[in-house]
């Protein structure tokens, strides 16, 4: 059993969080005016015209209650007048595929656990359900009405509430980010040994004993002017002359994700591996500025300045910091919001709501497209990832629109490089301590 602590294990957290939960249901229930909500752990999609089934994902709102991430069809119940969440699983005879997950040792205390075989037993199960019941599911496989099937009102009051985390989904967090750290050190050596991305990727699986499956999302390994395209997913299984790294990957643990980034240069005394210094020192620093009560969008304008002042270090500016914010030229460099929330969802829900029933937080028309909005509160896990990249569509935009606003004879310098980006995880706690489980993981 994962002992955490001499006296806490990972399942007496999960008991705690399962009451939890149950507590927050129970208040949105009530608020929602509805008598009970089950959550499938969704089903498998056939490609198109074939046999053959995509890789299996659980559905987003089941992960954040239960461990299981290879059992589809199963069940979770949670009645407002019960003490217990009852669990179904889907027990149907099948000699063609691995035998059902379990659940891990000690997890089933604080559940009921029923087990069926085909959709018509546990509508027996269930009895008549009522209309006070709502479905939340990929796919209707009860039959519920189209008003109780993922009803809007309810999925907000659930993303509201899952903003915090309760101390279970923190250590799973942090779990999974101890699991990554070897894994990115893994990544680093093959790098640095010459490997192609495709072997770099299989390096850091071997690392961390996970398949590509389940990963909580793709891993991004681009070498030198592949850093530059965000979402790098389709690696390359030839060794080029390398340059520059990044890699963006994590684990999931317990269906939480870790999700961190790092950036390599091969030649340790060149100019790319001072910027890659000076990015990590400006990534502290935002880190620094974070904690409860913060805005994410004065932390978007605070990363921006940085990221001036390191090009402007640099003599990649032809005009002043100011002028470069002003005139949104450092857009061409950092192209994406500084970070997200963090759970069961890499892009966790909920960071732009400002009530249960909805409401959103706008956000500033400077940055439309930042997923967090919202103020930083207790409990809540970010990632922090500022990057300077140098993406060739848009600078050939900047070389159109303000071609005096950039030394291009050092913009072509740096454009073999691709690109810099650096991502830590984030924990806020109720005594205002910021706790940086990816340095810790790092320096362990």
């Amino acid at each position: 059993m994962n002992r955490l602590s001499n006296d806490t294990t990972i399942a007496d957290l999960f008991q705690q969080h399962i009451e939890e939960k149950r507590c927050r249901f129970h208040d949105i229930l009530k608020t929602t005016g509805w008598n009970e909500i089950v959550i499938g752990s969704g089903s498998g999609k056939v490609q198109f015209q074939d046999d053959m089934a995509y890789p299996f994902k659980v559905n987003p709102y089941f992960r954040e209650w239960m461990p299981l991430d290879k059992r589809s069809k199963c069940f979770l119940r949670i009645q407002s007048n019960t003490d217990k969440p009852t669990l179904y699983l889907n027990c149907a005879e099948d000699i063609w595929h691995t035998a059902p997950q379990s659940l891990p040792e000690g997890f089933a205390e604080p559940l009921e656990i029923i087990e069926y075989a085909s959709i018509d037993a546990l509508k027996k199960h269930l009895g008549k359900t009522q209309d006070k019941t709502v479905l939340i599911n990929e796919t209707n496989d009860l039959g519920m009405p189209d008003s109780q099937w993922n009803p809007q009102q309810v999925l907000n009051a659930i993303d509201f509430q899952r903003r915090s985390k309760t101390a279970y989904e923190q250590a799973c967090v942090r779990q999974a980010t101890q699991l990554a750290v070897p894994a990115h050190r893994a990544a680093e050596q093959a790098f640095m040994a010459g490997a192609s991305e495709l072997e770099i990727a299989s390096a850091y699986l071997t690392a961390c004993k996970r398949s590509e499956n389940e990963m909580p999302y793709a891993i991004i390994a681009g070498i030198n002017q592949n850093a530059a395209v965000l979402h790098h997913h389709q690696l390359n299984n030839k060794a080029v002359k390398p340059r520059s790294f990044l890699i963006d990957a994590g684990v999931q643990f317990n269906n939480y994700a870790s999700d961190i980034t790092r950036t390599y240069a091969y030649d340790k005394k060149s100019k790319f591996s001072s910027m890659i210094n000076s990015l990590d020192t400006a990534q502290q620093q935002l880190v620094a500025h974070g904690g409860i009560g913060k805005s994410p969008m004065d932390l978007q304008v605070l990363a921006q300045q940085k990221i001036a002042q390191i090009l402007k270090d640099y003599n990649l500016l032809k005009v002043s910091v100011e002028q470069a914010l002003e005139q949104k030229i450092i857009d061409t460099f950092f192209p994406h919001g500084l970070g997200h929330h963090l759970g069961s969802n890499v892009h966790d829900k909920g960071s732009r709501l400002a009530n249960p029933a909805g409401d959103l937080v706008s956000a500033s028309e400077k940055y439309p497209s930042l997923r967090a909005s919202a103020p930083m509160e207790a409990n809540q896990i970010y990632t922090v990832e500022p990057g300077i990249y140098f993406i060739p569509s848009l600078l050939d935009k900047l070389h159109s629109d303000q071609p005096e606003a950039v030394n291009w004879e050092e913009i072509n310098y740096w454009i073999p490089f691709g690109g810099i980006r650096i991502e830590d995880n984030i924990i806020l706690h109720q005594d205002g301590r910021l706790e940086n489980i990816t340095r810790e993981a790092f320096q362990s």
